[in-house]
């Protein structure tokens, strides 16, 4: 099948949606990300004391505005814990109960890719601190942790369909970014963090905030894939995610943010994107915010958030490839061309103290 996406972003996209994962069980996607970034020009990479994820692309970067770029590397799933030598599978993440029986998973462990079995789900004991789950079949000896059982990442015409959306297609075009940068040599200056354990309330974002080598402050964009619900549309375009359901971002960094979309648009007028505060749900944005740092959003519209179909029914999610190329190519050309946050704010400052100059004449 036939596609619109950049080849780098394709391969990131198809590679790391092979990847098992779930909250504090990451592994797998953290190996992959390494070794496609092994050897880049003028790109580094290190892990903090907590598991997260850090790489730097600098090169020739005087005059370029630096910033971050943040996405998780979880996706909900089950964990297994052995209390007493006893086994039990928990659920981790926003997952409606309603979803879960019956449905098949398949184990795995951090050594290897390939599974260790599988079991369907008899029913399920969700409790406000524990999210017990009970199988027809014990549970493989080596096992850690579990997904559910869905097809292979595939893309159609005109969409990207895989078991986990959320977020690895944001891991996957921020590594595609790296790739593209470090090996077109481009000037610019970008930051990357992959975090863990997102679904369980933010663990890897508020752990980077501690670790023994502060973030730089510099402008930090987290990227998702957000649940299309409100006005949010799918296939028209990535977003300017203004807030969450917890906090409004740094109007600043929003206004940077739609003044390169602007200025990209006048250079290709088929770019097309959307500015949105989005319905429902908190990103690791919220985080970095309330910890002072120049803190903004962009997100995709997401189909089958958490794999949540109609009715009960399981699903892969989904997003549209048009959405997912724009933001690849949107953070592209804020690295490399974008005018930088300092003259797009001189740029509001300066409409203002036009519009007050004409107000007092108005008002004399």
């Amino acid at each position: 099948m036939s596609h619109i996406l950049d080849e780098e972003l394709y391969q990131a996209g198809i590679a790391l949606a092979a990847c098992p994962t779930a909250p504090c069980h990451e592994h797998h996607v953290r190996a992959c990300l390494l070794e496609r970034l092994s050897g880049l020009p003028h790109l580094t990479t290190r892990l903090d004391e907590f598991g997260n994820l850090h790489a730097t692309y600098d090169h020739q970067s005087t005059g370029r505005e630096p910033f971050r770029l943040v996405a998780h590397l979880d996706h909900p799933g089950f964990l297994v814990h052995r209390p007493a030598g006893q086994p039990q599978l928990h659920f981790a993440g926003g997952v409606e109960e309603r979803y879960f029986a019956g449905r098949g998973i398949v184990f795995y462990h951090e050594e290897s890719r390939q599974p260790l079995g599988r079991a369907v789900i008899e029913k399920t004991a969700f409790s406000a601190e524990v999210k017990l789950v009970l199988l027809d079949r014990p549970m493989p000896a080596a096992a850690t942790f579990a997904v559910w059982d869905l097809p292979k990442a595939r893309c159609t015409k005109r969409l990207f369909l895989s078991p986990a959306c959320d977020d690895l297609v944001q891991v996957a075009t921020v590594l595609a970014l790296l790739r593209r940068l470090s090996l077109g040599g481009a000037k610019a200056c970008v930051h990357a963090l992959f975090t863990r354990a997102e679904e369980i309330g933010f663990a890897g974002a508020l752990a980077s905030l501690k670790t023994r080598n502060p973030l730089p402050s510099i402008p930090t964009l987290s990227l998702e894939a957000s649940q299309a619900r409100g006005f949010a549309k799918v296939d028209a375009g990535p977003i300017v995610r203004v807030g969450d359901r917890l906090s409004i971002f740094d109007s600043r960094i929003t206004h940077w943010l739609e003044t390169a979309f602007r200025d990209l648009h006048a250079a290709r007028p088929k770019t097309v994107w959307q500015r949105l505060l989005m319905g429902g749900g908190t990103c690791e944005a919220s985080v970095f915010h309330r910890a002072g740092l120049p803190t903004g959003a962009l997100c995709v519209a997401l189909n089958n958030y958490h794999n949540m179909g109609p009715g009960r029914a399981l699903r892969s999610e989904s997003i549209s490839l048009r959405d997912w190329q724009g933001l690849y190519d949107f953070l592209h050309f804020l690295a490399t061309e974008a005018r930088p946050v300092r003259l797009a704010e001189q740029a509001v400052a300066d409409r203002f103290a036009r519009l007050e100059e004409k107000a007092f004449e108005a008002l004399r």
